[in-house]
Parts: C-alpha cells; structure tokens; sequence
C-alpha cells in the first residue's frame, strides 16, 4: 500500500473513531489513537509506522503545541510559574525516586533502573494538553498549572536523558555535559528575551502584506523555526513550539480568522494523524513479553504522578479534589518518553523486553487518562 493511500486511510478511520468518541462524551483523542491500534500491526496490519507518517506526526505535534500555547495568556501563564515549577519538581522527584527503586528490586542494571525512573518522571504535553482542549479545561486554574508543569517535566526529563545517554557512553563528570545544559539554557533565554520582540516584528511585517495569507504563513514559520532551535539544542521540538505559541498569542488571537484557521488547518489533519500514529506502535507480540512487569510498571506510574502532582500544586491551590485532578493530568507519558526509550534502546542502553514494558505503559497512561479525566 502507498504511503498516501495510508494516511489516507489513517485519516478517514481516525477522524470517523474521533467523532464516535467526542458523542460519547469522551475525548477525541481515544477515538485516534484506538484508530491506529485498529489499523496498525495490533489487528488488521494495513499500516505501518513508516519516515512519511513520522514526519506528519512531528508537524502534528509542532502546530498542537503552537496553537496551544497561542490560546494562553502570558500574564495567566506567568501567574501559574510558580505553582507549575513546584508541581513539577514534585511530579518529577516522585517518579524518578520510585522508578529507579523498582528497577533495582527487579534485578535490573543501575543504568536500566536510571532509564525507568527517566521514563517514569516525564509527563506528555501533547495528550495532555489535547485532553485540556476535548474538555474545555486549557484556560481553567487546574489546566494551566497542569500545562506549566508538564511544559517543565520535559525539560527536566531531556535534561536528565544527557545524563543518561552520557553515563551509557562512559561519561563519569560533569563537564562531559555542560555542552548540553549551555545549549538549552543558552535557547532557553534567547527565546524568551529576543523571542518576543523579533517574532512580534515579522507578524506585524507579515500583516502588512497585500494577501492575508502572509500572516498565516508567518505564524506557521515562526512555529517550525521555534521547533528547530529547540531541537537544534537539545530541546524536544514541542517546547519551543509551545513557547513561540505563547509569545505570539496576543497577536493571533487578536485575528480571528487567523486563529480559526491554525486550529482547522492543525486538529483537521496534522494533529490527527500524530495521535493515529501512537495506535501503530501496538503490536501483537508487545502482549506477552514482560507483562507482569508492564502491570506493575503503569500502577507505579499513576500513583506516583498523581502523588507527585498533588503534592506540588495542593500549596496554590488548597484543594484536594483540584490538586487531583493536577496530578491526574500529568500522567500521561507520550512522545517524549518514546523517544526517551527510543534513543535508549538504539544505544544498547535496555534490553528489548525492558523497552517493549516501558511502552505498554506509555500507551496505556494514554488511553486510560483521558478517560479518567
């Protein structure tokens, strides 16, 4: 089958489950990702992951990001800082310590025990911040104390796989990472000095232009050059596509044709195909190997999440039922964690058994949050 003929294909079942899903009063996502469990290798094998799905996904999940972080206010966002960088230490420690624990009394390597609490400790924004949106809770005080949080999360997760990868590669100080940490930092403070300024000039350029189109086009380059840099240094391309998002917002929500069209252009394609794409990697053989682990390893991943979440928001908020609903929100272990295990497992840092565990929990923390939530 053609790689069109998939997405294709991948398109019109996921968009169709999406629908079904959204009138059961659940969010959209479900009905995506059980679209490509149900097309995928799992049941019927009529696609595969493949360079071409791939690559939309990463588009996918840049304009989910983007547009995510243009609907949020950077004054609201700022007031949640605080709050989301407690929360998200204690939604990061929690996990870390846990996860690290449980390798070693399963007989795991002390490398293969880091790996697990690395996995353990980063939260998905995408699914995250998706479900948000299904339930009309981006903008709510819980949502956005969730969304800095895990914005946050993935910061200090890739952080914490340099250690990884570098202690994998026979690194023993802390100088044979300082290259990495300088890079981010170094990203990390340009975007949000020059960020705003620079990226509010080429908007105001692009809408000055003849056709209305220009802007479209502008707030989309500014979106895939963010994600780049981001990349470029060490960052995963989300994070700098949601910062570009939030520094932009008051200029795009400003233009609500311009809006309205992102949020088309991204959640009627791109962002649909990048949820499909985590059905694929369900397979057959990923039932068998490792289960009893894989069960205890997603009971270990949401008690400590949520502990971790409450325990770190429950200080701003003074509430448990909305400290819950925090800690509840950043279960979710997605992109970032598979690349995480990706990297792992193509450095010879686990084991194919260890890797296919890691993954059953990550798919399953995406179907059941949403669900929860």
């Amino acid at each position: 089958m053609s790689p069109l003929v998939e997405v294709i294909l991948l398109l019109v079942v996921a968009k169709i489950l999406g629908e079904l899903s959204e009138r059961a009063g659940f969010p959209a996502l479900i009905g995506e990702v059980g679209a490509g469990a149900l097309l995928g290798p799992l049941i019927f094998n009529l696609v595969s992951p493949s360079e071409t799905i791939e690559f939309l996904s990463t588009i996918g999940i840049i304009t989910l990001l983007f547009i995510s972080g243009a609907q949020i206010n950077l004054r609201a966002f700022s007031r949640t800082a605080k709050p989301g960088a407690y929360t998200a230490v204690a939604g990061v420690a929690v996990p870390f310590v846990a996860g690290v624990s449980l390798g070693v009394l399963a007989g795991f390597t002390p490398i293969e025990a880091l790996f697990l609490g690395i996995t353990l400790s980063i939260t998905s924004i995408g699914i995250s911040v998706r479900t948000l949106i299904d339930l009309h809770q981006l903008k709510s005080e819980v949502g956005m104390i969730i969304v800095s949080a895990a914005v946050m999360d993935d910061i200090i997760g890739i952080v914490l796989l340099a250690v990884l990868t570098a202690v994998a590669g026979g690194a023993t100080g802390v100088a044979s990472l300082l290259p990495t940490f300088a890079a981010m930092a170094i990203f990390l403070v340009a975007i949000f000095t020059l960020g705003k300024p620079v990226m509010g000039w080429i908007f105001e350029k692009a809408q000055k232009a003849h056709t209305h189109e220009m802007s479209y086009s502008a707030a989309l380059l500014i979106a895939l050059v963010s994600a780049v840099l981001s990349n470029s240094a060490g960052l995963h391309y989300a994070i700098g596509a949601f910062i570009a998002g939030l520094l932009l917002g008051d200029h795009i929500r400003r233009d609500r044709m311009l809006f309205d069209s992102l949020i088309d252009f991204s959640f009627g394609f791109f962002v649909t195909i990048f949820f499909a794409s985590i059905g694929l990697l369900f397979s057959r053989e990923s039932g068998a190997v490792l289960l009893p682990f894989a069960g205890v390893l997603v009971l270990v991943a949401f008690g400590t999440k949520i502990i971790g979440g409450m325990a770190g928001s429950f200080p701003a908020l003074r509430d448990l039922k909305k400290s819950f609903l925090v800690g509840l929100g950043l279960c979710p272990r997605g992109e970032i964690g598979l690349v995480v295990a990706k990297i792992s497992l193509i450095a010879g840092v686990i084991t194919g058994d260890l890797f296919t565990a890691v993954t059953l929990m990550i798919l399953a923390s995406i179907f059941i949050t949403p669900l929860l939530l």
